[in-house]
């Protein structure tokens, strides 16, 4: 699961808590998980017990464990021989067949898992191979596919998203044998003494368990201290691994080995009552069931889905605890729900950038196989799923501020109300509720003039229809402040309106254009600022002070005020300043500016010295004396030749 993080390259992993509702939504998963698998076991007809960590969780705690994302349920090898032998035809197929359709019925689908192997030749779905893990079996060369031995089924739950996996237990050695950790893949497998299923009382209905010693051969002595691992790190402490030298071929025809009676459950109470006192001590001083641990993206209590469930849990309490009276406690849990949806965000953002990573070493690829020097490959779009996940996080987060806003404000946390009010604006600056709840904290805690600004601020996101804000503005203003600050909003208001009018009566191509060409000249005119060692400027002061050069009418407005400005040639337009044009165009107008001094000068000297006589022209004339004949044969000479000098 980790590796989906580790596509992001050098991206801190935050570490989140499971807060008290997600654990409870999480054991409401696997609980409502159990029960569908139950259902489905029991209509098999197939004895089972809970195994391995499941066990651990309903005999030292009495629920499962939170960190647990799947359902272990043990049954014996010989009891799945006499199911196969109660089909009409007793083989492989039809035993796994039975098995799946009886699940499906119960909610559950097969699981389907990657293989390391190369793809099959045609397949041009360009996703991995994968092989069904219903069941995942170990067969060894020269065994058909009945003599294949069923290690593991693997399930999910549709319903609450949890696994749930029925482990094969066998006989080898005068030993019980479960080969599903790692199993005989690796020549490995988990050896037990023979042991029966145990009956107890789990959440109110009796189910069978792991009996306490099988689970002390597997975790140690110490099973009941509440320890996390991770997967290889737990393997590596698990007492009971060791080498499989031989794993004896799957037969239909196996028969119920005798096992060891076990306490009935009343005689069992007492004794699990003391593996809950021990795991109880050992909890004392652990400051959270759950220790803080970065996001395993892969888990059931990082999925969106998951997530925007115990948001809107919290939310719904809280809105319950505020009906009650419990300010405090609503809260609280509004905070709860704040802080799960941080975490949505933490998961969100982390997928999105693995999409990115993604695409770009896919661009590279395409890149080098064309060998181009820039890619150009498209980024496709985020998946609609995935843009729904992102709208429903922010309406779930902007929720739950505005009523952690109120219950703040009924608490008289002025401080609260203010933080929680301001994020709402940050996320959606039209938010009455939020402004108006800010409104009064502020009021309250003595601070009329930004309360104003709140309750105003009401009044024109309303256009005037707020009755709230008015009433509040009554209160503060007398009648002619607040006539005066009605007409000046109306006057700022209807500006404004006439204003979006004219852009909503243009092209949506000539706004986004209009909008690109004011941003690249802000840009340029940056630019040029920053080669002249001068101040940077933000885009809403560059557009205040400077932008109006660009517009002739402005201009001229400009020159119309002041007609003179500082040259020595009086009246002229405004002299070109230097942020107005790029280096590439100075010297043009170097060129122009002398241009233009020059002849104004000498018109200056013309109207001193007086007109000065014309020259007389260069050159001679003279006319060609010929008669009428020879001029006409010079003629016909001339033009025959292609001169035409005086004709």
């Amino acid at each position: 699961p980790q590796c989906a993080r580790a596509r992001v390259r050098g991206m801190p992993q935050k570490k989140f808590r499971m807060t008290s509702t997600e654990l409870k939504l999480k054991r409401d998963r696997l609980m409502s998980a159990f029960r569908a698998g139950k259902a489905a076991i029991e209509e098999l007809g197939l004895p089972y017990f809970l195994a391995n960590a499941s066990a651990l969780g309903a005999l030292r705690e009495g629920q499962f464990q939170p960190f647990d994302d799947d359902i272990n349920v043990g049954i014996y090898s010989w009891d799945l021989a006499a199911l196969q032998r109660a089909c009409p035809e007793p083989t492989a197929a039809r035993r796994d067949g039975r098995m799946i359709s009886t699940f499906a019925r119960c909610g559950f689908d097969p699981v389907s898992e990657v293989v390391d192997r190369a793809p099959q030749q045609g397949d041009r779905t360009g996703q991995p191979p994968s092989e069904s893990a219903c069941p995942r079996t170990f067969i060894a060369e020269g065994w058909s596919q009945e003599m294949a031995f069923p290690i593991l089924y693997k399930f999910t739950h549709k319903e609450s998203l949890v696994r749930f996996d029925i482990l094969v237990y066998t006989v080898q050695f005068g030993q019980l044998w479960d080969f599903a950790d790692g199993g005989a893949e690796t020549s490995s497998g988990w050896r037990y003494s023979m042991f029966s299923p145990q009956p107890m009382e789990f959440e109110k209905m009796m189910t069978f368990t792991m009996p306490a010693k099988a689970l002390e051969e597997h975790y140690g002595p110490d099973w009941h201290v509440p320890r996390s691992y991770a997967y290889i790190e737990n393997l590596s402490r698990c007492k009971n691994r060791c080498q499989v030298l031989r794993v004896h071929p799957w037969s239909v025809d196996i028969q119920k080995m005798p096992l060891p009676k076990v306490p009935t459950w009343e005689e069992f109470r007492a004794e699990m009552k003391q593996y809950r006192i021990k795991y109880a001590w050992a909890m004392v001083d652990t400051e959270s069931e759950v220790a803080p641990k970065p996001l395993d993206l892969y888990a059931i209590e990082s999925k969106p889905l998951v997530l925007f469930q115990a948001a809107d849990m919290c939310k719904n309490d809280g809105n319950e605890r505020l009906k009650k009276g419990n300010v405090s406690g609503a809260l609280d849990k509004y905070d709860e729900g704040l802080y799960i949806m941080d975490k949505c965000r933490e998961v969100l953002t982390t997928w999105r950038l693995i999409f990115r990573q993604i695409h770009d070493e896919k661009a590279e690829k395409n890149r080098k196989d064309r060998n181009i020097k820039v890619a150009d490959l498209v980024e496709p779009d985020m998946p609609r799923e995935f843009r729904k996940d992102h709208k429903d996080e922010r309406d779930y987060r902007m929720a739950l501020l505005l009523n952690a806003a109120q219950a703040a404000l009924q608490l008289e946390n002025w401080e609260a109300v203010e933080s929680r009010a301001g994020q709402a604006l940050e996320m959606d600056a039209k938010s009455l509720k939020a402004y108006y709840r800010r409104g009064l904290a502020r009021l309250r805690s003595g601070r009329e003039e930004a309360a104003k600004t709140d309750f105003w601020s009401m009044v024109r996101v309303s256009n005037f229809e707020s009755k709230e804000a008015l009433s509040q503005l009554m209160k503060l203003l007398d009648k002619e402040e607040m006539q005066k600050q009605m007409k000046k909003l109306k006057a700022t208001m209807d500006k404004d309106n006439k204003f979006g009018t004219m852009l909503k009566e243009m092209e949506e191509d000539d706004r986004i254009a209009l909008q690109d060409e004011r941003y690249q000249r802000y840009i340029s005119d940056m630019e040029q600022r920053k080669a002249d060692g001068q101040r940077e400027l933000s885009f809403d002061d560059w557009a205040l002070q400077y932008e109006w050069r660009y517009d002739a009418d402005e201009r001229a407005k400009v020159r119309t005020a002041w007609p003179k400005c500082f040259s020595h040639m009086g009246p002229a337009p405004l002299p070109i300043e230097d942020w107005e044009v790029d280096y590439l165009t100075h010297k043009e107008i170097d060129k122009i500016v002398y241009q233009r001094q020059t002849a104004a000068m000498g018109a200056k000297r013309r109207e001193r010295e007086g007109p000065r006589p014309e020259p007389a022209p260069e050159g001679f004339e003279c006319k060609l004396e010929v008669d009428a004949e020879d001029e006409e044969l010079l003629r016909q000479a001339v033009v025959k030749k292609g001169y035409n000098y005086w004709w």
